[in-house]
């Protein structure tokens, strides 16, 4: 069904055309969501905000949404793409407290924690520098857990496009970690030559 004819069909029984696109394709848009998402609450979540959002949108239009479905997922992905990036940073903000509550212990100097905490900045600043399939990928494998093809099966990719997104990620904060070390090694030498 097209969505002028959803449209035609909506206004005879008096819905909105976002309304009878979202009463349409719910299975639809909940399936697009486990991409995304793993917890079912999760999915439900994105689903019902996707339609408020777009109901709200449509009641302001004085015309109304010209393409409900196509409207409908794009703001599911915005708001699923938006949470994702939300979460990303709060495990790096998580790890970054972490390292900033530690202890240090009677056998750790002050001067290997302050490095310890350096190189895991850098080691965020690394993932955050990935593109945003990469890092979802890479996320998804060393935060999470994941196995290569839960992770395929969650973005809709295959396996041996997970195993290029994870390569790809790993050279690319390995690369990234050896730059910035090459950029910091003479500061530390010279700070223990102090010392």
């Amino acid at each position: 069904m097209s969505d002028q004819d959803s449209n035609r069909q909506s206004e005879e029984r008096g819905s909105t055309a976002v309304t009878s696109a979202f009463l349409l394709h719910r299975k639809f848009l909940h399936k697009f969501l486990t991409r995304f998402f793993y917890e079912e609450q999760d999915i439900e979540d994105v689903t019902q905000e996707t339609f408020l959002r777009a109901y709200a949108a449509e009641q302001k239009k004085a015309k109304g949404i010209e393409h409900p479905k196509a409207y409908l997922f794009r703001i599911a992905r915005n708001i699923a793409l938006t949470r994702l990036t939300n979460k990303s940073k709060q495990i790096t903000s998580y790890i970054e407290d972490l390292s900033d509550s530690t202890v240090i212990s009677s056998e750790v100097n002050a001067e290997d924690e302050a490095e310890a905490q350096e190189t895991l900045g850098i080691y965020c600043e690394a993932v955050a520098s990935l593109s945003e399939k990469c890092r979802q990928v890479f996320l998804l494998r060393k935060v999470h857990g994941l196995s290569h093809k839960e992770i395929a099966e969650h973005m809709s990719l295959s396996v041996s496009s997970v195993e290029k997104y994870l390569r790809t990620g790993i050279l690319t904060c390995r690369e990234y970690l050896r730059e910035r070390e090459a950029e910091t090694q003479p500061e530390r030498l010279t700070k223990r030559n102090r010392s």
